[in-house]
């Protein structure tokens, strides 16, 4: 007589928005608990917000071209290698900050980033090869859900396990998350999808792949939807905990910026909300809301910056406009990209997280040299009304 497995267990192991889901929750853990150390242990080495920026910026700039050679990369050793590769880096990360000298904050913010990206790229591949184009506004807010403890948590305790217990110890969790992930998926042994593979060209050069993507307007304006949201998690990561820091002080601050942040992520435990209003009215209205509101309470805590409580609560209610945007942004590319260019035309979709650091860094350091910190928020609110106006453009019945 053949075994019956459990529903629960066939949806654990076999290759499906629940598997996928785990898959980014785990490696989120490991993500999620450097959040907050990065930006506070720089500002610590540093001693200047500005500086700060310039070194997200320096960091940004070489995660970028790092990570258009990726589809190169996957081409060679094949997808599970990257997968695991990246993850690793992402192990890496953790002991390099955990040194607390410059250069270990330097080489851990740029292994974070690029080992970030090859898990992001190879995963997101993944998905879809298995999940279907109508099912991503389903499995997309799943994958959100499940990984909003890991970064409602994470960001909170490393800064306090390096606070309360020593150096180090909020490091050793991305360790033993990742080390998680490794064996998870190698448990799993997820192939490529053979019919998307016998489809798939050799990938161009990184600068034809950037050629091709922007010869279709549509996979352009996928792109520029994520990167609005990916512009202001990186400002909340790092320039509230900054923010309360100098209005706190160090140990104080920290902690408060860090619960700040866990909250504020926290908040994605409502993504299938969105999803579910997505799947009865469409995407373009939910995306089009979530970016006014967004931007109208970010200016609001940037004009309220004398009142701290103020500032919070503005800054999280903005955060659920970006959760519904983390649950639906990337939902038009996945929709819009054709089978047989989805290697080389997610690699350049990827780079949204990269330039979305870049640039904003480079922003943030010119206004922080002219102006104080609530120029951020300012910055940062009427640039989220423009990309209001930029999701009118997405198509009524997307």
């Amino acid at each position: 007589m053949s075994e019956i497995r459990p529903p629960w267990i066939r949806a654990v192991t076999k290759p499906g928005a629940m598997v996928f889901a785990l898959l980014f929750s785990l490696e989120s853990l490991a993500r999620a608990t450097l959040w907050t150390i990065v930006p506070l242990q720089a500002y610590e080495l540093l001693h200047n917000a500005r500086d700060v920026s310039l070194l997200n910026f320096a960091v940004s700039f070489s995660s970028l071209a790092g990570g258009l050679t990726i589809p190169l990369l996957i081409r060679r050793f094949r997808r599970r290698w990257i997968y695991t590769a990246g993850v690793c880096l992402v192990m890496l990360a953790g002991l390099l900050l955990a040194t607390g000298t410059l250069g270990g904050q330097v080489g851990g913010m740029f292994a974070r980033a690029f080992g970030g990206a090859a898990t992001n790229i190879s995963l997101m591949l993944y998905v879809m090869d298995y999940i279907r184009r109508r099912d991503l506004v389903h499995s997309e807010p799943l994958k959100m859900m499940l990984s909003a403890t890991a970064w409602c948590t994470g960001p909170f305790l490393g800064v306090f396990l390096n606070t309360q217990i020593g150096r180090g110890t909020g490091e050793a969790v991305t360790v033993v998350s990742g080390a998680l992930v490794l064996c998870y998926f190698w448990y799993l042994r997820i192939q490529d999808n053979p019919a998307v593979a016998a489809a798939t060209q050799p990938p161009p050069n990184p600068i034809a792949s950037i050629r091709r993507f922007l010869a279709q307007p549509r996979l352009l304006l996928g792109w520029f939807i994520p990167f609005g949201r990916s512009c202001w998690w990186g400002m909340f990561a790092v320039y509230p905990p900054i923010y309360l820091v100098q209005t706190f002080g160090s140990e104080r601050g920290g902690l408060w910026g860090a619960a700040v942040v866990s909250v504020g992520n926290g908040l994605l435990f409502g993504a299938p909300l969105a999803g579910r209003l997505a799947a009865r009215i469409g995407l373009r209205r939910p995306i089009i809301g979530a970016y006014v509101g967004l931007g109208l309470l970010t200016l609001a805590a940037g004009l309220l910056t004398a009142w701290p409580p103020a500032v919070i609560f503005c800054l999280l209610t903005a955060a659920c406009g970006a959760v519904t945007l983390d649950a639906l942004g990337g939902i038009p590319f996945m929709r819009f990209v054709h089978p047989y260019e989805r290697p080389q035309m997610t690699s350049v979709y990827r780079t949204y997280i990269d330039m979305s650091d870049l640039l904003s860094s480079a922003t943030f350091s010119l206004l922080l040299s002219h102006f104080d910190l609530p120029a951020v928020f300012i910055a940062m609110g009427l640039f989220a009304l423009g990309m209001a106006l930029v999701a009118r453009q997405l198509p009524r019945r997307l």
